[in-house]
């Protein structure tokens, strides 16, 4: 991303403190503040390119550089906002005070500067700050070094050279926990839920791999919590899963500062109970536990559109399940400005995931061309989604707006590719995407009724199948691909259709 694009993301996502306190640093500084007007250019002229905010900057202050103003810029905008992070950041306070430390043994200080590397010790301690409490450690032994170890016997040295092997030791165990939590988010955005028995039996590998937590260590088990959780949900185990996710909640409440570094490990674990609820029909309990989402105050743009990602989707969600596509309709129209503002501040999965959602309310209100804007949002640029799992949904959700259309010739060619592509590895060749190809290329419905019952009877004993297979039944938790062909044969909406499974619980 070239700077001044960079520059104008950074101003975008400033909140109205980090603009007001960049306003009072600025006004304490002497001399040219050109760059102070290139920031209220930016500020209200964010959406104009980069080349047309450079001509009129020049325009209206005549003689001012605009690569030398955008960059200064740039650089006392991340000053301005490390100075925040500063003041709030608990593991910023503690880093400080290992540097004060240094400063006050340069000037002799000796005893005040040992005084406060044993303040930045117990205060990491007690915080779990693993990293810096090894720092500290590691800074005290070399203070005292080099003042001869004044007052320290050997038993009580080799005592904190134990404490420093203890801390390496968690910090190690504590790693360990993470890479095997990384490697499992990765398979989780990469590749989905499990599909298959292999994919189960190399998921189990990495579980039998994860070490128990300490017992000490509410880190430590956070991150085991954490890999649980989500071990659950690939394996679509959701009851275990959302068991699992209110433990973490618990912990959440008990222990606030676990997540301050994390805040989106906080995210991770709202998502969870929401996609666990609604994989378990727990409506009510999901719409209760949005409400507790809803009074949850972001601290950073990032945060705030990931919350509101989250009130979206699952409150969308709940609508398209129950074939209420008017509400789903009137709730998109209301969150669309802000979530289409920040788009950018999600990743592409989440962005796509967005599309998906808006094309299959715009399906089940009949709005199909708008259905096709949306899907083609992320077809069009299939060399930056294809790799995710969501893909797959997106070229069948394509293939239904194409047999609504009509496009029969069309479907044919698209199922044709969509098998070669299933074709190298069988075990990706999967019940619910054959079945639904199946119908699709058939072409149009027969008009004879008693012949659509009993086609449907046949495809209704395939889905039976998906929906007893834990592996195959995933992709349908995104979107009921039974229920529109159900609406097909039976000359009924979509919406009918959904709302009269959601009323008997199926």
């Amino acid at each position: 991303m070239a700077k001044a694009d960079m520059l104008g993301r950074l101003i975008n996502t400033l909140t109205k403190a980090e603009k007001r306190y960049f306003r009072l640093y600025t006004a304490l500084q002497q001399g040219n503040k050109d760059y102070v007007n290139l920031f209220d250019l930016l500020e209200k002229q964010a959406v104009l390119p980069v080349a047309d905010l450079k001509k009129m900057f020049q325009q209206q202050y005549p003689g001012c550089s605009y690569d030398v103003c955008s960059k200064y810029l740039y650089k006392v905008l991340l000053d301005c906002l490390l100075h925040l992070r500063m003041q709030r950041h608990p593991a910023m306070a503690l880093a400080t005070g290992i540097l004060k430390s240094e400063i006050l043994f340069e000037r002799s200080l000796h005893e005040d500067a040992l005084k406060q590397l044993n303040k930045v010790q117990a205060s990491a301690e007690e915080n779990e700050k693993h990293l810096l409490l090894l720092w500290a450690q590691q800074q005290e032994i070399q203070l005292l070094h080099l003042l001869n170890f004044p007052g320290i016997t050997e038993e009580e040295l080799q005592q904190k050279q134990a404490e420093m092997r203890q801390t390496i030791h968690t910090i190690q165990q504590v790693r360990q926990q993470s890479s095997l939590y990384e490697i499992l988010r990765h398979r989780l955005l990469y590749r989905g839920s499990t599909r298959s028995t292999r994919q189960q039996e190399d998921l189990d590998e990495l579980n039998t791999a994860m070490p128990a937590p300490l017992a000490s260590s509410a880190i430590s088990m956070k991150i085991h919590l954490l890999f649980q959780a989500h071990y659950y949900l690939i394996s679509g185990d959701h009851a275990a899963a959302l068991r699992v996710f209110h433990t973490l909640n618990d912990l959440l409440e008990t222990h606030p500062a676990l997540f301050e570094d994390t805040p989106a490990d906080h995210l991770l674990v709202i998502e969870g109970i929401l996609d666990s609820l609604r994989a378990g029909k727990h409506y009510t309990e999901l719409l209760q536990f949005l409400d507790k989402v809803k009074r949850f105050k972001g601290n950073s743009p990032y945060f705030e559109v990931m919350l509101q990602r989250l009130l979206f989707i699952y409150e969308l969600g709940s609508y398209i399940d129950s074939g209420n596509f008017t509400s789903a309709l009137q709730l998109q129209k209301q969150y669309a400005p802000l979530l289409q503002k920040h788009i950018y501040l999600l990743d592409i999965s989440k962005q796509a995931e967005l599309h998906l959602y808006k094309a299959l309310v715009y399906l089940g209100n009949g709005d199909i061309n708008n259905a096709h804007d949306s899907i083609e949002q992320v077809l069009q640029q299939s060399n930056l989604y294809s790799s995710l799992p969501i893909y797959r949904t997106f070229r069948l959700v394509h293939l239904l707006i194409q047999y609504e259309l009509g496009n029969y010739d069309y479907i044919r060619y698209e199922t044709r590719a969509f098998r070669r592509h299933l074709q190298p590895d069988t075990k990706r060749s999967y019940l619910l995407e054959r079945t639904v190809i199946k119908f699709l290329s058939a072409g149009e419905v027969p008009s004879v009724p008693s012949f659509r019952n009993m086609l449907w009877k046949k495809i209704n004993a395939s889905f039976d199948k998906i929906r007893a297979d834990k592996y195959e039944q995933q992709q349908l938790r995104i979107f009921d691909f039974s229920a529109w062909i159900e609406a097909r044969l039976k000359r009924k909406s979509l919406g009918e259709i959904l709302k009269e499974k959601y009323e008997r619980g199926a």
